[in-house]
């Protein structure tokens, strides 16, 4: 496959292959994984997986230059889906915080989850944080 003169077209043609190759790949080894480390490696996947979905779904929304950049590399997936892991490296621990205050304070839950017959208030202890 040529690499200069490539339309746009042609460019995402060949990251789209390139991508799904590397998918089937990539796949296939965490299958060979035990179970447990699979579930270990599960923020890994997730990134990989949103990665795909983005660059072979969404193709026509990136630059070419952007993608033509990706082509050169053998394993472009793993570029990306590293590059987005170390974007996603934050601190989460307000959201988090209001999360749980959301949920306390809409009491939703109550109607959407069982609760636990055998808790009671008393059972709460103070806070370690």
């Amino acid at each position: 496959m040529a690499r200069t003169n490539m339309t746009a077209d042609e460019v995402r043609t060949a990251l789209r292959q390139k991508l799904r190759d590397r998918w089937s790949e990539y796949s296939a080894e965490m299958l060979q994984r035990p179970p447990s480390e699979i579930f270990e490696r599960s923020d890994e996947i997730a990134a990989a997986r949103f990665c795909y979905d983005q660059l072979t779904e969404n193709l026509i929304c990136y630059p070419t230059e952007y993608l033509e950049y990706l082509l050169r590399f053998q394993d472009p997936l793993s570029v990306v889906q590293d590059q987005w892991i170390s974007e996603q490296d934050v601190d989460y621990s307000d959201e988090f915080e209001h999360a749980l205050w959301t949920i306390q304070n809409d009491s939703t839950a109550e109607q959407d989850y069982p609760l636990d017959p055998e808790w009671s208030p008393e059972q709460s202890g103070p806070s370690l944080c």
